[in-house]
């Protein structure tokens, strides 16, 4: 067994013990039965030596099982020194890596190569969202001992997915060629069948109006802009072009600085949640565009997904309801209409980023409906780089007493734990996350529980459960999630949306149709470096996606689908 580096335990890492053991067959079903594992009986996991333990000899352990057939453009196989590379390059203390790159990986206290197609990941505390790990499996033969940033930097073109990254021409284009002896016989991601789609330029072509002239010029093929009505207006009304709006996983909101005095008040904030009519915002800004949207009810799952519950559905718009709130608590209106309580005016500032249309909009819609029931809210609004700076953001109320931000939603929600925590590493004391300085002890253990609950769906319970105290108390108002959207030329086939990290080249194996397709980007990348990339992200992500596999992917409903294994085992140990 080889012993992975030792840096530092990222700062949300907590150590937990459950007993269980989870295995998922070849075609992705799962059962769960209960086991207990014995640690392995040496003084650490570091010198275990046995070649293939019969459990786990840490606190935690995942044994992947490689897909038989799984290799690499050149034909040699995908194995467990692959991954065994993968661990020792993210944490290489030495490398320029960030330490959202690491995450989990900083928990993994040693690995075991069980055999080629076997690998086993050591833990040194339960790690629940370890399916996050290993979302591309990095290819030992064309990196291991190469410079961090030169062949890096250039594109790495043995990868293991259904194709290869054939070239750079700056300034203009990058270039994928299918890989004509890709292992799998079906696209991994979506189960498709493979398309006959050779190339893929994605070219870099600055600004949406340009790119939907060029659309419609059939100069390109596709692209992915930021959809606003006018933009999907033009697109949809082109015969020969085929397009989809769907609800992306950024997702806006709006929160309460719970240091405020009045804020801090639950029959304040349940004033503002049913005086803040959602639907008029929907309708004014999503549902041009997508017309079947729906809000969003929950602070953890999006719509859509497997887990997801509408928890805010109690708070309809009812401005009546809202001002007999203000009224039974005691407070008094003004001669200027606006309510006092406990001798404060109710009157608070809007802050959000300038210069945006929808969070203009939803400004406008709220001042004036709040108004009516006796609320003022004057703007404040302020460029992204003094809004998200750590001294504002984290500020108590006499910096910012409501915000409108997004959060970016994710498949497991682990990442955003901390913004329920009222302990932390944040400047203010709170939660690394929590820049409303709410704080609920139960709300808390629940979201620690789901830290060391392997089980997922009980996880999604314990998530669930502390989401509906969390919305049922108002801590903030969850609004809608933004759109993302997906145009391409109809003569090709396959094309699917994909709003989760792995975006539109999600299932790019089975597109057909064409035998060349050109996908038009914004930016073009200074740096094509698959873990620290610089400029351009959009573009690296495409050529990632196309070009590099992970143990699991993501599918368009957020569920993990394997695609590098074929099957694993999670196992933790007793005690």
């Amino acid at each position: 067994m080889r012993a992975a580096p030792t840096p530092p335990i990222a700062r949300w890492a907590s150590v937990f013990t459950v007993l269980a053991l989870l295995t998922v067959a070849c075609d992705g079903s799962a059962e769960l039965t209960t086991t207990v594992s014995q640690p392995a009986t040496t003084t650490s996991a570091r010198v275990t030596t046995t070649t293939q333990p019969p459990e786990c000899p840490d606190a935690f352990c995942v044994r992947y099982h490689i897909h038989p057939d799984a290799a690499w453009a050149d034909g040699t196989p995908v194995t467990s020194a692959d991954f065994a590379f993968t661990v020792e390059t993210l944490t290489d203390a030495d490398l320029d890596i960030t330490t959202t790159n690491r995450a989990g990986y900083d928990v993994i206290t040693g690995y075991e190569l069980v055999d080629d197609k076997t690998f086993l990941a050591i833990f040194g505390e339960v790690y629940a969202p370890w399916k996050n790990l290993f979302d591309v499996v990095l290819p030992a033969r064309e990196l291991e001992g190469k410079t961090f940033g030169t062949v890096w930097d250039d594109g790495i073109t043995l990868g293991s997915g259904p194709f290869v990254f054939s070239e750079w021409i700056p300034g203009e284009r990058i270039v994928l060629t299918r890989n004509p002896d890709y292992w799998a016989t079906r696209d991994r991601a979506s189960g498709g069948a493979l398309g006959d789609v050779q190339t893929v330029n994605i070219e870099f072509l600055p600004g949406s109006e340009d790119q939907v002239r060029a659309l419609r010029n059939e100069e390109i093929d596709m692209f992915y802009p930021e959809p606003q009505i006018s933009l999907v207006e033009d697109v949809t009304s082109m015969s020969d072009v085929t397009s989809e709006a769907s609800l992306g996983r950024i997702w806006e909101q709006i929160d309460f600085n719970h240091d405020d005095p009045l804020l801090s008040q639950e029959f304040i904030r349940q004033a503002f949640a049913m005086s803040i009519d959602r639907e008029a915002v929907m309708e004014e800004v999503i549902r041009p565009m997508a017309p079947e949207a729906v809000a969003l009810g929950n602070t953890l799952w999006m719509v859509g997904t497997p887990y997801y519950e509408d928890h805010f559905s109690r708070f309809t718009y009812n401005p009546v309801a809202a001002e007999q709130l203000l009224i039974d608590n005691g407070c008094l209106q003004g001669e200027d209409a606006i309510y006092e309580c406990r001798g404060q005016r109710l009157s608070f500032r809007w802050t959000t980023t300038a210069g945006l249309e929808a969070r203009e909009t939803l400004f406008d819609l709220a001042q004036v409906s709040l108004a009516e029931i006796g609320i003022e809210v004057t703007a404040a609004f302020g460029p992204p780089a003094r809004v998200f700076d750590n001294e504002f953001i984290y500020g108590d109320s006499s910096v910012w007493q409501i915000l409108n931000f997004a959060w970016v939603g994710a498949p497991d929600p682990y990442g955003r734990n901390s913004v329920y925590y009222c302990e932390g590493a944040a400047p203010s004391g709170f939660g690394d996350l929590n820049v409303n300085r709410y704080c609920s002890d139960e709300i808390e253990s629940l979201i620690r529980q789901t830290e060391a609950e392997v089980d997922e769906a009980n996880r999604a319970e314990l998530y669930n459960q502390a989401d509906s105290i969390y919305l049922d108390d108002v801590a903030s108002i969850p609004l809608y999630q933004k759109l993302t959207f997906f145009a391409w030329n109809d003569l090709i086939t396959g094309p699917r949306d994909n709003p989760t990290q792995t975006g539109p080249f999600w299932n790019i194996a089975t597109w057909s149709g064409k035998e060349e397709v050109v996908f038009a980007v914004d930016q073009e990348p200074s740096s094509l470096n698959t873990l620290e990339p610089a400029g351009g992200l959009f573009a690296v992500d495409l050529v990632t996606t196309a070009v590099l596999e992970g143990a699991f992917t993501v599918a368009p409903d957020y569920t993990y689908v394997p695609q590098l294994i074929e099957s694993y085992e999670v196992i933790v140990s007793e005690g």
